[in-house]
């Protein structure tokens, strides 16, 4: 099974994919830090009272604050969880799809112990790298942003030494996983059913954008239509994400507007689709001709 960790990692390593899709989640994170710079040039005056302590703050004081320093990691969160989602998506169907556009699956099932380690290996290699790509967007984030601050001259404090604010923000992070995981899966099944990378990115991005409408839709209901969204991905990743909330007041929702009943249910639902959308796939290449 480490061998063939080992070759997942290094056939990743070596295609010019991976890197293209670092730097394009790179650039993206880039251009929104940047932006949220340029609105910071307002010079309105705020006041703010807490525990009876009247603080006075200029509006691009306010965004430097809440943009590049507390919510750094929170902010990045949400790209990470939107154009990330879609770039992972995009490694697991070209991680896996590519065995069959260059008709070396066959070859290569006849290297491994198993089809069962062989599969299994492919998604812990594409995790490793998922993982590692968030951790190099959230390190430019952060580092962007007590780079703009800096240059703006305002003072700052990350409080990183608190545990709150370090449990917080690790907590974030999980979910973000978390909650990209299902369309990840699904588009590692697709790319197992179709052996095809295509279909794999076609059905993970499309899926997101597909059910978000049919969710709207559906809401608008009465009776038992109303209460199906309670059970598909995008409203349960709402309200996941809702969880998420910076200290400026910004809350990084990515999906549909409709929430699940409460947090429980949703981390529920979440699993039961990374387990299906894991399963399928798993059984169904053990049992087919990978060429047929």
């Amino acid at each position: 099974m480490e061998r063939l960790i080992r070759a997942e990692i290094y056939k990743l390593r070596k295609r010019t994919m991976t890197y293209i899709l670092l730097l394009i989640l790179i650039g993206f994170i880039l251009l929104i830090t940047t932006i949220s710079q340029a609105v910071a040039t307002s010079s309105t005056t705020t006041t703010t009272v807490v525990n009876g302590v009247t603080t006075t703050q200029t509006v691009k004081e306010a965004v430097a604050s809440v943009f590049f320093l507390k919510d750094a990691i929170t902010m990045v969160m949400g790209i990470l969880g939107s154009v990330g989602m879609i770039l992972a998506v995009v490694l697991i169907a070209n991680a896996t799809g590519s065995e069959y556009s260059w008709n070396t699956m066959r070859p290569y099932l006849l290297c491994s112990e198993s089809r069962l380690k062989m599969l299994t290996a492919k998604l812990i290699a594409a995790a490793l790298f998922i993982l590692a790509g968030m951790i190099i967007g959230l390190l430019t984030a952060v580092a962007l942003g007590a780079l703009f601050t800096a240059i703006r001259g305002y003072s700052w404090s990350l409080g990183m030494g608190k545990m709150s604010f370090t449990g917080h923000k690790l907590l974030t992070f999980v979910r973000t996983i978390y909650v990209m995981l299902p369309y990840i899966l699904l588009a590692f099944l697709f790319t197992v059913l179709g052996r095809s990378t295509a279909a794999g990115i076609g059905f993970g991005i499309g899926a997101s954008v597909l059910e978000t409408i049919i969710t709207g839709l559906l809401s608008l209901g009465h009776g038992w239509l109303a209460k199906i969204p309670n059970y598909l991905l995008s409203p349960n990743i709402s309200k996941i994400n809702s969880l998420a909330q910076t200290s400026g007041g910004i809350s990084i929702n990515m999906g549909s507007s409709t929430t699940s009943p409460n947090a429980l249910h949703a981390f529920i639902i979440v699993a039961v689709y990374c387990i299906t959308f894991t399963a399928i796939p798993l059984v169904i290449f053990q049992k087919r001709d990978v060429t047929g």
